[in-house]
């Protein structure tokens, strides 16, 4: 009993935030809108949720000259460190209840920021029971959305093209299955109303939306992520050939097979090391990849993610499955994924794909090259100024269409810089 009071309490509590809340913003968000005053360059906000890339794209459009902040809910400290983000929701309002406080820092967003770079979690008003009038208010206030998906904000499982991503997922991350109507409904939400939506490898599964195609959103600074000076010339026959792999979640990255693998080419009498980097702060995989790595395997699953990019940034070569055309197809022809020389590995084949860059150090200092380059030329925080400054540009109305934004004879950018050249051929080694 004492428990169903106090739940009745919550609940309470929590409606009367909802409705206080909506009397002050609707007028606030009048006001902003009319005394809203033009300005050169919009100021720009990444959060809530705390996805590590946020902090990449804010520095990257602060050195572009723009007012640019990450505002979360948190973070998470097993891998980030809290000097990564400006401003803490939890640093905030210290002598406010909790419930009051997602509403706070919506209000005072509206004062401070034009454009909201967010996922489908939503801002800050994606955390309350009042989600479903964020876009509203914020267009009211005339304030821009673009929304960009980090995995668990907006798979909807029954939508996943791909059995084996599917499943994979649900190794992963089982109570997600649970939340399918939820997460559809966000999708099918944000789809509908935001200013830009940019979904990278994940487009196929459900979005039914992408304003430009890109393969991925990451960026990194690559001043920091600098190429290794390991010139390795071991073949796993008179030296050992080091093996990196970070799994933040064993199942989704494959991690199984990958230790399967590792054992099978010992058991052929070849010398090679694997190294686990799992639940390490960056700093330490970073300096682990310059330093003592020789190949990367980053996932047998699906697609690639930051770790691909941190390694290739390394100039080492890494491993990811870009096999299924259905996703990757795309990329390849209206975007610069053909430049890309990650090496194509699925669960099936990662022994002979291994085995083939533990024994050839050559390969595998032309792949290492190669991957630098495609990081510096598609990937670096002047990668990012270039796609979010077009993106603004989209979102005021001095920029028509962002579809051909990559596009490898029609876009801009591609033609930047040299084209990456690499030997592989769709990503795959030939002999």
């Amino acid at each position: 009993m004492k428990k169903k009071l106090q739940n009745r309490i919550k609940v309470s509590l929590q409606l009367l935030a909802a409705a206080l809340f909506l009397v002050i913003v609707i007028p606030v968000a009048l006001v902003i809108k009319f005394r809203h005053q033009k300005k050169i360059l919009p100021r720009l906000v990444w959060g809530s949720t705390p996805i590590i890339s946020y902090s990449h794209w804010s520095r990257a459009m602060q050195q572009a000259g723009y007012t640019s902040q990450t505002f979360t809910n948190g973070f998470y400290s097993s891998i980030n460190n809290k000097d990564d983000w400006d401003i803490l929701l939890q640093d905030k309002y210290k002598y406010i209840p909790h419930i009051l406080k997602y509403y706070l820092a919506f209000i005072e967003s509206l004062f401070r920021y034009d454009v909201f770079f967010m996922s489908f979690d939503g801002f800050f008003l994606g955390l309350t029971p009042l989600w479903k009038l964020e876009f509203h208010l914020l267009r009211i206030a005339g304030k821009k959305t673009v929304l960009m998906p980090y995995g668990s904000d907006s798979y909807v499982y029954r939508s996943i093209k791909s059995t084996a991503l599917n499943h994979a997922l649900l190794m992963s991350y089982p109570k997600a299955s649970m939340r399918q109507e939820q997460v559809a409904k966000r999708v099918s939400y944000w789809c509908m109303h935001a200013d830009v939506v940019i979904t990278g490898i994940m487009g196929p599964d459900g979005f039914g939306r992408w304003d430009t195609i890109v393969p991925s959103v990451i960026h990194l600074d690559t001043n920091i992520w600098k190429a290794s000076s390991n010139v390795s010339k071991a073949d796993g026959k008179t030296e050992t050939v080091f093996i990196a792999h970070a799994p933040n979640h064993r199942g989704f990255k494959g991690t199984e097979f990958v230790l399967d693998a590792v054992e099978k080419l010992r058991s052929e009498g070849l010398k090679v090391e694997l190294i686990l980097l799992e639940k390490m702060k960056n700093e330490v995989v970073r300096k682990t990849l310059q330093t003592k790595i020789d190949i990367l395997v980053e996932q047998l699953i699906f697609g690639h993610g930051l770790n691909a990019l941190e390694g290739m940034a390394s100039g080492i070569p890494v491993i990811s499955n870009v096999d299924d055309d259905d996703y990757i197809l795309p990329f390849r022809r209206w975007s610069y994924f053909s430049e890309c020389p990650l090496v194509s590995a699925s669960p099936e084949t990662i022994v002979d794909v291994l085995r083939k860059l533990v024994t050839r150090p050559e390969l595998r200092h032309q792949l290492g090259k190669a991957s630098r380059a495609y990081v510096e030329k598609y990937h670096g925080l002047d990668s990012a100024q270039y796609l979010f400054t077009e993106v603004i540009e989209y979102c005021y109305g001095r920029r028509e269409s962002l579809i051909n934004l990559y596009h490898p004879l029609l876009g801009e950018y591609p033609k930047r810089k040299p084209k990456v050249i690499h030997p592989l051929v769709n990503n795959r080694i030939i002999d």
